[in-house]
């Protein structure tokens, strides 16, 4: 399983001035001076974080299964989007 933390807009404030913090495969849940809130924390096989491209999201997850798919094998892929 993979997330990514999409950017924040221009006019969206912080809920509650918070924001997401990615390190490695984990994500959590910082107030706004960097502490991080107990129990708001999850782990994940990929994070990618905001400034991640989509090439690179890609390279790491979508271009395998495309290929064994066009080699017959069995390929499935999921993406939910907020607009």
């Amino acid at each position: 399983v993979a997330v990514r933390v999409r950017p924040a807009r221009s006019n969206e404030e912080n809920f509650n001035g918070t924001f997401w913090k990615v390190e490695d495969n984990r994500i959590s849940l910082h107030k706004s001076l960097g502490t991080p809130i107990s129990g708001v924390s999850y782990t994940f096989d990929h994070v990618f974080d905001q400034d991640c491209s989509n090439a690179r999201v890609y390279d790491l997850l979508t271009k395998d299964v495309i290929r064994a798919a066009l080699e017959g094998f069995n390929g499935t892929a999921f993406a939910y989007g907020q607009t």
